[in-house]
C-alpha cells in the first residue's frame, strides 16, 4: 500500500539516481519516490502533490542547489509542510546554513555527504516512523482536541520558545557530534577556544579538555615544519574575514596527518566581528593520493624506476649544472637487453616481466646512488651518472653492466640468459637539449648491436651522420616497392649424388636508382626494424612463383624445379599470411609442391603452438617446409618432432670447420643422421671445396649449395643456365 511520495532533491543527477536507488532499496514499495534537480522544480513538484492531496512524509533536500540554498527551500516546506520530516544532505559543513534550517525548518536530520548507506537507512526508516507516529497521535487526539483547545491557548509563549531553543540546541549539538571533521570556535579577544567537537580527539589524538586546558596545545600539535603558518593563522583570519591554510600535524603515536582549516569572523547585525568559527578537514588520504599519482607520472609502473619524464628532468638538470660548473662531467647509457623478445615470446610475458624487475635491481646495485636508472619502456633502460670523472668511468659501469648480465638469471622455475648493448654519451660537447643526449646515447646503443651485440660503444659525431643516412636508406625503402626497384637473384642447390639441380633458393636485391645493388644485409635489418619485411616479402614470393611458372613453360629443364623462398619472422605471424600464400599460387597458377618455404629456428621459437597450425596448413596445400641455419639456434631436438618439416639445413660455419674441426665434422654427421631418422632431406649451406663435397656425400647428405657450384644468379644468368641444359638435369660449376 502506498503511504505517500518522499521527494528527494539535487542538482547532481548521479546523486540524485544515487540517493533514489539507495531509499527503493529501504523502503522498497512502501512509498513513491519523486526528484527534482532545482529548487524550482521541487516547488511545482510540492504543488502538484499538495493539488492531488498526496501525503508528503519525507523531503531530503542537497544545501547546495542551483537557485537556492537548501536551507531556504526546507524553510518554505515547513512552511507548507510542518509535519514533512526534513533532511539536509551537504558536502561542505557550512554551519550558518544547518543552523537556519535547524531554527527555520524544524530540521530533522544533517547527513554529510558522502553519506554511509547504513546511516541514511536508519535515518531515514526514523524520520518516516517519527512521522506517522505524529500522524497517529493526531488521529487519536483528535476526540481530545476541543476539550484540550482551551488548555493550550493558555501555555505560556515564553515555554514554548524556550523548548523550541532547546531542541534546536540538541539537534545541533547532535549534528556536531556526528561530524567528522573538527568544528571550532574561539574568541576574538585573545583567541581563546570555546568550543570543539568530539570529532578533534580523533583527528589530532588529544581529548577536547586538553585543547581547552592548554592554549598552546594548538600550535604544539602542528608539525614543526609547517609551524610557522599556523602562528598568526588567527591574526589573518582576523583581518582579512576567512581564511583557508593546510598544514600537517605529528599525532600522540607518532602519525603525521594533513590537515585543512578553514576559518571565518562571525559578525552581529552591525558588522562588529563577535567570534571566529571554523572547521578542520583531514585531507591526509588526498594527499596520498596525490603524491601517488605524481609518483606515477614519474616512475616506470613495473619495475618502479624513474621513466622517461623524470630522467629527462634531471637531465636537464645537469645540463644546467655544466653550464655553471666548467669542469662539470656526466654521462647516459642507453642500454637495450639482448634476446629479450625471444625470451619474452617464448617463456609469456609474465616472467618477461619477472626478468626485467630483477635486471631493474640489477642496475641500481651497478651504479652510486647519487645516479638515477631509469626504464624508458619495453626492454630499454638509461644510466645517467652524474658528476664523473671522465668518460672511463662511464665504461667502467658499462663493462660492470655487460658482465654481470653474462651471468643466467632465475625466474620462478627457468634459468634466463639474456645480455645487454650499451650507448655511451657524455657531455664531451656542450649539449643544449636533454632530447639531443638521449638520441645520441640510442645511436650508440644501435652501433653497439651492429657490432655484433654484448658490447658497449661510446658516442662520436660520425654516427649520428651515419644515422641520417640510415633514414635516407628507410625512406628509399618505403618507396622501392611501390618504384619497383627490388629484383631477384637464385643460387642454385645441387643434388650431390648426381650434380644435378633440384632447387634454387630465392634471394632480394634492392636496385637502388642512386646507389646500384644492395645487398640483403643492408637493407633487410631496416626493413624488419619498420615492419616494411613483409611486403617486401610478399613481393619476393609472389615473384618467385610467378616466375618459376614462367620457366616450366619456357624450359624443360625447369619442369622438376623447386624454388625455396625465406620467410620473415614478421610474415609466418601475419594473420592473412596463408590467405596470401592461397592468392599467389592461384594467380601464378604454381601447384604448392614446387614451392618451399624456408624459416629459421628462433623462428619457430615465439608463439610456438600458432606456428604449427600455420606450417600444417602449407603442408595440407603441398608447400614443403625447410629449417635454415640448423644448429645455430636456441630451440631443442623437440621442436623437430613437434613441427612439420621437410628439410634442414645445415648452417655454413659447421661445414666450413668440418674438415679441420672434429666437432664441427661431428655436429654435422649428426644433423644428417637425424634427419635419415626423420624422414628429411639434408641440404649443406657453404660448400667451397671438392673435398667437403666427397665428404657430405660419405656422410650421406643429399644436396648441397655454396660457392663451388655457384654464385647467386641474376634472372637473365638463370635463363641462360636453363636454356644451355634444355633436357639436361645436370649442373655444371658456374664461376
Amino acid at each position: 500500500m502506498n503511504k505517500g511520495t518522499i521527494i528527494c532533491i539535487d542538482d547532481d543527477r548521479l546523486i540524485l539516481n544515487s540517493l533514489r536507488d539507495q531509499l527503493q532499496r529501504i523502503i522498497e514499495d512502501a512509498y513513491e519516490i519523486e526528484v527534482a534537480e532545482s529548487g524550482g522544480e521541487a516547488l511545482e513538484l510540492l504543488s502538484e502533490l499538495e493539488a492531488d492531496r498526496i501525503k508528503i512524509p519525507l523531503v531530503i533536500c542537497d544545501q547546495n542547489l542551483p537557485d537556492m540554498g537548501g536551507d531556504a527551500l526546507l524553510s518554505y516546506v515547513q512552511i507548507q509542510y510542518p509535519k514533512t520530516r526534513k533532511i539536509l544532505l551537504t558536502g561542505d559543513a557550512n554551519l550558518d546554513a544547518i543552523i537556519h534550517a535547524i531554527n527555520s525548518a524544524n530540521l530533522y536530520r544533517y547527513i554529510a555527504k558522502p553519506w554511509d548507506e547504513t546511516d541514511l537507512g536508519l535515518t531515514v526508516k526514523a524520520a518516516l516512523q517519527s512521522y506517522w507516529q505524529d500522524e497517529q497521535l493526531i488521529e487519536q487526539n483528535k476526540t481530545l482536541r476541543a476539550v484540550n483547545l482551551q488548555l493550550h491557548a493558555e501555555i505560556d509563549e515564553r515555554q514554548l520558545t524556550q523548548q523550541k531553543l532547546q531542541d534546536s540546541e540538541q539537534r545541533l549539538e547532535s549534528i556536531l557530534n556526528s561530524l567528522d571533521d573538527v568544528v571550532w570556535s574561539a574568541a576574538i579577544d585573545g583567541y581563546q577556544l570555546l568550543y570543539l567537537n568530539p570529532a578533534a580527539e580523533e583527528v589530532h589524538g588529544y581529548s577536547v579538555s586538553s585543547f581547552l586546558s592548554n592554549p598552546n596545545l594548538w600550535t604544539e600539535v602542528v608539525h614543526p615544519a609547517d609551524r610557522h603558518q599556523i602562528v598568526h593563522f588567527f591574526d589573518h583570519l582576523l583581518a582579512s574575514g576567512s581564511q583557508s591554510i593546510e598544514y600537517r600535524i605529528l599525532r600522540p603515536d607518532g602519525e603525521i596527518r594533513w590537515l585543512k582549516n578553514r576559518g571565518h569572523v562571525t559578525t552581529d547585525d552591525r558588522g562588529t566581528p563577535i567570534r571566529l568559527d571554523g572547521i578542520i578537514y583531514d585531507i591526509t588520504e588526498q594527499k596520498r593520493a596525490q603524491a601517488q599519482l605524481l609518483h606515477d607520472a614519474f616512475h616506470d609502473e613495473l619495475t618502479g624506476l624513474p621513466n622517461r619524464n623524470l630522467l629527462m628532468e634531471r637531465i636537464a638538470q645537469s645540463l644546467k649544472r655544466q653550464h655553471r660548473i666548467p669542469d662539470y662531467q656526466f654521462a647516459l647509457l642507453f642500454i637495450d637487453l639482448d634476446r629479450f623478445k625471444i625470451i619474452n615470446d617464448s617463456l609469456g610475458h609474465i616472467v618477461g616481466d619477472q626478468l626485467l624487475v630483477a635486471i631493474a635491481n640489477l642496475l641500481e646495485n651497478c651504479v652510486r646512488t647519487s645516479d638515477t636508472v631509469a626504464r624508458l619502456g619495453g626492454d630499454e633502460f638509461t644510466i645517467l651518472l652524474d658528476g664523473i670523472q671522465g668518460v672511463e668511468d662511464a665504461t667502467q659501469v658499462a663493462e660492470r653492466i655487460l658482465f654481470t648480465l653474462q651471468k643466467p638469471f632465475q625466474v620462478g622455475d627457468h634459468s634466463v640468459f639474456t645480455g645487454s648493448s650499451i650507448g655511451i654519451a657524455y657531455n664531451s660537447v656542450q649539449y643544449e637539449d636533454a632530447t639531443l643526449l638521449l638520441r645520441d646515447a640510442d645511436i650508440a646503443m644501435y652501433r653497439a648491436k651492429a657490432m655484433g651485440k654484448g658490447c658497449f660503444v661510446v658516442f662520436s659525431p660520425e654516427m649520428h651522420a651515419q644515422t641520417l643516412n640510415l633514414l635516407k636508406l628507410e625512406r628509399d625503402l618505403r618507396s622501392a616497392i611501390d618504384r619497383e626497384e627490388f629484383v631477384l637473384f637464385y643460387q642454385p642447390i645441387i643434388d650431390l649424388q648426381t650434380g644435378g639441380l633440384c632447387d634454387v633458393e630465392v634471394l632480394v636485391r634492392w636496385q637502388h636508382p642512386d646507389r646500384g645493388l644492395i645487398l640483403p644485409s643492408e637493407f633487410i635489418p631496416v626493413a624488419e626494424e619498420t615492419g616494411l619485411i613483409v611486403e617486401i616479402g610478399k613481393w619476393v614470393l609472389q615473384a618467385a612463383c610467378h616466375q618459376l611458372r614462367s620457366y616450366q613453360q619456357q624450359f624443360f629443364a625447369a619442369q622438376t624445379l623447386r624454388i625455396s623462398v625465406n620467410l620473415s619472422s614478421e610474415q609466418l605471424q601475419d594473420p592473412n599470411f596463408i590467405h596470401e600464400v592461397d592468392r599467389i599460387l592461384a594467380e601464378s597458377r604454381l601447384e604448392g609442391h614446387y614451392l618451399k618455404l624456408e624459416l629459421t629456428e628462433t623462428m619457430l621459437m615465439a608463439h610456438e603452438e600458432k606456428h604449427i597450425q600455420t606450417l600444417q596448413q602449407l603442408r595440407d596445400r603441398n608447400i614443403q617446409i625447410s629449417l635454415d641455419d640448423f644448429g645455430t639456434g636456441y630451440s631443442s631436438l623437440s621442436y623437430l618432432y613437434r613441427f612439420p618439416l621437410d628439410t634442414l639445413k645445415i648452417d655454413r660455419s659447421f661445414v666450413s670447420r668440418m674438415m679441420s674441426q672434429p666437432q664441427d665434422a661431428e655436429i654435422v654427421n649428426t644433423i644428417i643422421s637425424l634427419a635419415r631418422t626423420m624422414n628429411m632431406d639434408v641440404v649443406a649451406e657453404g660448400i667451397e671445396t671438392e673435398a667437403e663435397v666427397s665428404h657430405l656425400i660419405q656422410l650421406g647428405c643429399d644436396r648441397g649449395q655454396g660457392y663451388l657450384f655457384s654464385r647467386p644468379m641474376s634472372q637473365q644468368q638463370l635463363e641462360k643456365c636453363l636454356r644451355e641444359r634444355q633436357g639436361q638435369l645436370e649442373f655444371c660449376h658456374h664461376p
